[in-house]
């Protein structure tokens, strides 16, 4: 188990605050996490970045306590982007590499795609590229809490009820083969509690269907340059192994796509040694002449 202090920070984006982890000196490595997630799901993954000499931070998203909750209640793809890329700024670095899980896998790449000469390199977990997305009946089925949270109100009711036991239940039917022990929800539960938490999370959802724009969709569904590193769990309940097939089509740079059997949806915190040593080895590659 390493023993690299992990630290905490906040820096201020357009009056919005941005609350953050961070361990290790070095090239900027920005890890960003999903949903039903916080900035903790990167606590295994910081340390091992910055012994390998990176600065790596894990900012809390937009609405996730600590960071502040948008007055607006702007959760459009391209505003998580903004924000990963402001951050890289903020922390006084001119690029990154970006991880990004879930809705943050959504974010780095968007943000790859609209300013490519900031992001060294891109690695995604457990999301599609919208540019190349095989749908199946199937994923369907699996999106039904997509468009649960549409509802207005009643979501909020039925995933706060019995401390959050929604919650449990998502991860439980996400990741199948995973030790419910590891699942460590506390900080999760907490940052949806905190005042506007559980409406800022589910709020991703509906600016998503509600706000959908062209420019949103154009910024997904670019062809992203950067040499990028894909992660999808063969046992994720939430977007199945089918919807990956096509992945490459999208990424004109260096790509590959690692797909781990048994493994569901949190594939970093599932399989933690193949996804870091895979991480490490592409972090370590030699990067493209410019």
């Amino acid at each position: 188990m390493s023993q690299t202090e992990i630290s905490t920070g906040s820096v201020s984006l357009g009056g919005l605050q941005f609350s953050y982890r961070e361990a290790g000196t070095g090239p900027l490595v920005l890890c960003l996490h999903g949903f039903p997630d916080t900035a903790h799901s990167f606590d295994e993954l910081l340390p091992v970045l910055a012994q390998a000499g990176y600065r790596a931070v894990a900012p809390f998203m937009r609405g996730y306590h600590p960071s502040g909750v948008p007055a607006d209640g702007d959760y459009a793809i391209t505003t998580l982007a903004g924000d990963a890329l402001a951050l890289i700024d903020a922390l006084g670095e001119k690029d990154a590499v970006l991880i990004g899980h879930d809705w943050g896998g959504f974010a780095a790449y968007t943000a790859a795609n609209l300013a490519p000469e900031k992001v060294r390199k891109l690695v995604v977990i457990a999301v599609p590229h919208m540019g190349a997305t095989r749908q199946s009946f199937a994923q369907l089925r699996r999106s039904w809490y997509v468009w649960l949270f549409q509802l207005p109100w009643l979501p909020e009711r039925l995933v706060k009820r019995g401390d959050y036991a929604f919650i449990d239940r998502l991860y439980r039917s996400w990741s199948p083969n995973w030790d419910e022990a590891e699942f460590r929800l506390d900080p999760v539960k907490a940052a949806l509690a905190a005042p506007g938490g559980l409406r800022a999370a589910l709020g991703y959802y509906r600016r998503m269907i509600r706000g959908a724009s062209r420019d949103v969709y154009d910024a997904l569904s670019k062809t992203t340059s950067v040499p990028a590193l894909w992660f999808v769990g063969e046992a994720d309940g939430s977007i199945g192994p089918e919807v990956f097939v096509d992945t490459a089509q999208a990424c004109s740079g260096s790509f590959e796509l690692v797909s781990l059997p048994g493994v569901g949806h949190f594939v970093h915190r599932e399989a933690p040694q193949v996804f870091q040593q895979k991480v490490m080895a592409f972090l370590s590659e030699a990067e493209p002449a410019q």
